[in-house]
């Protein structure tokens, strides 16, 4: 049996969802990572916090290697490109598009090869896992940010990015995140 072709607007709103919970997920670690109230936490607070951290950054890895998944019938930017190609994109925004798409590839390659290959999965024998959010916090802010601007260019707008904490508190991701120390 074949799977039907996925229209390109399905797979951008995935794209959208998928970015939306990624950023939710980095304002939430940049929010925890400061640590407020430090003086006032047992020893144990902060220690499950420190892991807490580490499983997010561990997840916020895990999604942005998700969004470069070259595999026919998963959601990333590859099989969103494929569907706007397919369906007509011109030749000089496919040529445009294409070499940020690789540029997205290479960038989250680093980052997918340093930690969540030696860290996450694959891991060596011999390799200590601990907490890194203190000592060795993994980079992930960069690839983070080319994973926003790439669905920007991709659909031609400025793609905004709500989180609805309840009815009547929304925060705009974008305008939160540029405020704080990158990660």
């Amino acid at each position: 049996m074949t799977r039907e072709t996925v229209r390109a607007e399905i797979i951008e709103e995935g794209l959208r969802q998928d970015i939306l919970w990624l950023l939710i997920t980095v304002y939430s670690y940049l929010t925890r990572a400061q640590f407020k109230g430090l003086s006032q936490m047992s020893r144990e607070q902060f220690a499950v916090d420190a892991i807490l951290l580490d499983s997010a950054a561990r997840d916020i890895v895990a999604r942005l290697t998700a969004l470069d998944d070259d595999t026919r019938h998963n959601r990333s930017f590859q099989t969103l490109f494929a569907a706007m190609k397919r369906e007509g994109l011109d030749a000089r925004r496919a040529k445009e598009l294409d070499s940020k798409v690789k540029a997205y590839r290479k960038t989250v390659n680093e980052l997918k090869v340093s930690h969540r290959n030696h860290y996450i999965a694959h891991v060596n024998t011999n390799a200590v896992i601990t907490p890194r959010v203190l000592d060795d916090p993994i980079p992930f802010g960069k690839v983070a940010s080319m994973a926003v601007n790439l669905l920007d260019e991709m659909v031609e707008e400025t793609v905004n990015y709500i989180f609805k904490v309840a009815s009547d508190h929304k925060i705009d991701l974008r305008k939160a995140l540029s405020a704080k120390p990158e990660a």
